[in-house]
């Protein structure tokens, strides 16, 4: 009866080391290749998130201090002071053509759309933009927007 027993266990564990039961969908770390792909498609998809909710000091922690998206969020956030009933949002619909520039830096395209708003729920202009290119750079060992 041990006998059986044991050799069914043996071939259980066998079938289940075979079957390879790591549980799900994995994502590469950030040290391998894909894992700054998506680090970097995240902070892009959050920077617009964080414009679009008007959360500019958020927004401007996810730039590289001078760089263009650091002063599209200012000149976005001086415009908001300025006419207070209108405002964006933002919507990143596709993020593609990861490669790397250096161990340093990584571009990207994505296409996005543009809704100007205003705080009475009307919708004034929609834009689509394909094929803008975003670059980040890796600043103290994390990754902003250039």
């Amino acid at each position: 009866m041990y006998k059986k027993f044991f050799y069914v266990s043996i071939i259980l564990i066998f079938v289940l080391f075979l079957s390879g039961c790591t549980g799900g969908i994995t994502t590469p770390g950030s040290n391998q290749v894909g894992g700054a792909f998506y680090t970097c498609e995240n902070l892009l998809r959050a920077y617009y998130t964080a414009l679009s909710n008007q959360n500019y000091p958020l927004a401007l922690s996810y730039c590289k201090t001078g760089g263009i998206h650091f002063k599209f969020a200012n000149s976005t956030w001086d415009l908001d002071q300025q006419y207070p009933t209108l405002y964006y949002t933002y919507q990143i619909h596709d993020v593609y053509n990861f490669s790397y520039l250096s161990n340093y830096a990584i571009n990207c395209n994505y296409d996005m759309s543009t809704t100007q708003r205003d705080i009475y729920g009307g919708i004034h202009n929609i834009n689509h933009y394909y094929g803008r290119t975003g670059l980040f750079e890796k600043i103290n060992g994390e990754w902003k927007l250039a």
